[in-house]
């Protein structure tokens, strides 16, 4: 059974749409509160830790330290920037008061670390913008010249 020659370009836009959307949401989901957790520990006093390799980029790295003479570890949120830093080494990190799960490496939370985090979702917006742009222009149909005047 056949819908037709015109179905598959009504549905195509919609499709396109939803595939761009839905990382885009995911990456604003995923890139925005790991800025604002490390804006918000700005604030904090750096504390001395234990780094526990992993996938930083992906959340996957921890550190140990000490709260009140226990030891705590906490995973490092999203994008951490941990380049240079292996199993073992000795970090700073920044916890929230009473809140010890909640930590950020002290150098991961000044401006350009939450701006360059910020920049990845507001980078791939404008290039979906921009493709999208590309297509509108690319589609648009010629005008037709003005006949016998």
């Amino acid at each position: 059974m056949t819908t037709g020659p015109g179905r598959f370009r009504r549905v195509r836009p919609a499709l396109v749409a939803v595939a761009v959307l839905a990382p885009l949401v995911l990456l604003y989901a995923v890139c925005v509160p790991a800025a604002w957790l490390r804006t918000g520990l700005r604030g904090a006093e750096p504390v001395p830790a234990t780094f526990h390799g992993g996938a930083c980029l992906l959340g996957r790295c921890a550190v140990t330290y000490s709260v009140a003479g226990e030891r705590v570890t906490a995973g490092l949120p999203v994008g951490t920037r941990a380049w240079g830093h292996t199993g073992g080494d000795a970090v700073s990190v920044r916890a929230a008061p009473g809140e010890p799960g909640r930590v950020a490496l002290a150098d991961d939370t000044g401006r350009g670390a939450v701006a360059a985090l910020l920049a990845v979702p507001v980078g791939a917006s404008l290039l979906a913008l921009l493709a999208a742009a590309v297509r509108v222009l690319r589609d648009r149909r010629p005008e037709e010249p003005m006949r016998g005047a």
